[in-house]
């Protein structure tokens, strides 16, 4: 089994902004396969199940804010029995990577995200796979949190949104190698992305 969270904000007016590109890759990936997310108020979740090359693999995004993902995620995991370490993905937003560039590890520090943060403290551990998705930096702006927060919950700009597709089918075959693959061959594909 394989469980894959997408990270973002709930609510039409977050759907096209950079902070959820984690939930759209989770999205597009259901789409895909033609799976049907239903919503599990208990768990703050809406998960879709599939067979992917005969694995079974549950697609999730979460129902609650970037900054309350932890509680989610670590039920989430919990109820499935879930092994972290092994069977859990977490799609996230990266303003370090420039647009549509991809990292998977194996660990890490939060790296300032406010919902790896939720997840670590959830976990109690950084020990979990991650895939992070390039959304770039803000541009003609200094470093600075009010001006990196609203780049993040601000939506594509029109050339970003003209490679989208192309970002979100980079993450559905990112998602496949973690699935069919070692992680460490997986990473060795992925990171050139």
């Amino acid at each position: 089994m394989r469980l894959i969270v997408g990270l973002g904000n709930p609510g039409i007016e977050y759907a096209q902004t950079r902070h959820n590109i984690g939930r759209l890759i989770v999205e597009n990936a259901a789409d895909f396969h033609k799976a049907k997310f239903r919503k599990n108020k208990a768990l703050q979740v809406s998960l879709a199940s599939l067979t992917w090359n005969k694995t079974e693999v549950i697609l999730a995004y979460l129902e609650c804010y970037m900054n309350a993902s932890g509680e989610s995620v670590r039920r989430l995991a919990a109820s499935l029995s879930a092994d972290i370490r092994q069977e859990l993905l977490v799609v996230v937003d990266d303003a370090a990577l420039s647009f549509g560039r991809f990292r998977l590890r194996s660990r890490g520090t939060d790296g300032g995200h406010n919902g790896l943060r939720s997840i670590h403290a959830a976990l109690n551990t950084i020990h979990y796979p991650r895939l992070r998705v390039g959304i770039g930096r803000p541009q003609g702006r200094p470093e600075k949190e009010a001006g990196l927060k609203e780049h993040v919950l601000s939506p594509f700009l029109p050339e970003e949104e003209a490679g989208l597709q192309r970002v979100l089918d980079r993450g559905l075959n990112a998602l496949r190698l973690w699935i069919e693959q070692p992680l460490s061959r997986a990473m060795n594909v992925i990171n050139t992305y």
